[in-house]
């Protein structure tokens, strides 16, 4: 059966599209899950340390997660950073994994 000529060259671009599209998120992809959301809750041991969070979702799921050391630059805040979103409920997107039943952060940053 042959193809139409309008769909070959579509087909093309379709293919073109999605590896590009594959490679952008392979090269900024640290690895994690990433949710969006407005932090409604900060657990700090001290004035300069945040131990965990809970984040209201987009979807209107709460996730408690836990902070340790992160990385700083790349787009990334310190985790002292969330009492300002705590305050003006600016969303932020969290890449995070899970480690048994906890849910450890690898990034904080601004929502776009």
């Amino acid at each position: 059966m042959a193809e139409a000529p309008g769909s070959l060259v579509s087909g093309r671009v379709l293919v073109a599209a999605v590896a590009l599209a594959a490679m952008t998120v392979g090269a900024c992809d640290d690895g994690g899950i990433v949710v969006r959301g407005i932090v409604i809750e900060v657990q700090q041991s001290s004035p300069v340390r945040v131990d965990g969070f809970t984040l209201r979702t987009d979807a209107g799921e709460l996730l408690h997660f836990v902070v340790g050391d992160l990385p700083a630059g790349g787009g990334s805040f310190p985790a002292i950073h969330l009492r300002d979103h705590l305050a003006g409920a600016a969303p932020i997107d969290v890449r995070y994994v899970v480690d048994h039943d906890r849910l450890l952060v690898l990034r904080l940053a601004d929502a776009p």
